[in-house]
């Protein structure tokens, strides 16, 4: 997790907090959620380096992808027509074009709804590139070389977090439009859509717990965890960091970050972690993170 002012790999800084951020690792290396298998789920894999494409395959079909492995981009954007995938990774590097360019040419390809897309690439995108490719179903960059795991991990992520984002906009929820913190009504949704894909699933599902929610402590919060990390508020002066796939554990970490973030405030507010019970639903975790002691 960065540090207050920190940047990504090369001076890449973070972009946009929150559903709007693109996961770039090394960022994320270190957070590799839950081993539970991804379930049915297709992915592409587009890259003209056929030992690359073989790797990247092997990779995603020990987590429970079912892969097709495509040399080019047109290849693969026919195939969508046929059975869209459900996330695309792809090397966007072209000699004769920006790697947005390629993007925006894959977009052009493929029928809306669009699937999410992992750049697996070794040129270091800008910050332009992930602001811009966010707007285009960019959801994630791995930047060679990588660890294997890490991009298995970022992969998984990014087809839980779409599905996510699919569940809450079918009950009027756009993650993709939140630009601040969750509003209590939205987190009690994002809560219980979470909470039954966590229980279907077997997936742990935690939250670092604030009893405060102004503006100095939301910034103090934001400036210590990812930025695809999800802010939200519980309620009026409660706030939350809210973590998918995060056991008890690794709350722990994340709320000791917060707690040291948090002691530059006049009044500390109290920080906790708060981890889903098996069978617990959305609204129950709710309301025992609302708990103060």
């Amino acid at each position: 997790m960065p540090d207050r002012g920190s940047t990504y790999a090369r001076g890449v800084a973070s972009v946009a907090a929150g559903s709007l951020a693109v996961e770039l690792l090394p960022e994320g290396t270190h957070r590799l959620g839950s081993r539970t298998p991804i379930g049915p789920r297709l992915a592409h894999v587009v890259d003209s380096t056929p030992t690359v494409r073989s790797i990247t395959r092997t990779l995603l079909e020990v987590h429970g992808f079912e892969v097709e492995a495509f040399a080019g981009l047109d290849a693969a954007a026919q195939r969508c027509a046929a059975r869209m995938p459900d996330v695309v990774v792809m090397e966007p590097h072209d000699r004769e074009a920006d790697a947005l360019d390629v993007l925006r040419r894959w977009h052009a390809q493929v029928a809306s709804p669009h699937p999410p897309v992992v750049w697996c690439t070794t040129v270091t995108p800008t910050q332009g590139h992930l602001s811009t490719g966010a707007l285009l179903s960019l959801r994630g960059v791995v930047i060679k070389p990588f660890r294997l795991e890490a991009l298995a991990a970022l992969v998984v992520r990014v087809v839980r977090t779409h599905e996510r984002e699919r569940e809450l906009l079918d009950l009027g929820v756009d993650l993709r439009r939140v630009t601040g913190p969750l509003s209590a009504a939205d987190t009690g949704a994002w809560l219980g859509v979470e909470s039954r894909l966590a229980e279907e699933h077997g997936r742990p599902l935690s939250m670092v717990v604030v009893d405060s929610a102004t503006p100095e402590v939301m910034l103090a919060m934001r400036s210590v965890i990812r930025s695809v990390d999800l802010l939200a508020r519980l309620d009026q002066r409660t706030s939350a960091v809210l973590l998918p796939d995060v056991d008890v554990a690794g709350a722990a970490v994340v709320a000791h970050r917060t707690g040291n973030a948090v002691t530059v405030i006049e009044r500390v507010p109290v920080v906790r972690a708060v981890t889903r019970y098996p069978g617990e639903p959305g609204e129950a975790f709710l309301e025992r993170a609302l708990r103060r002691r």
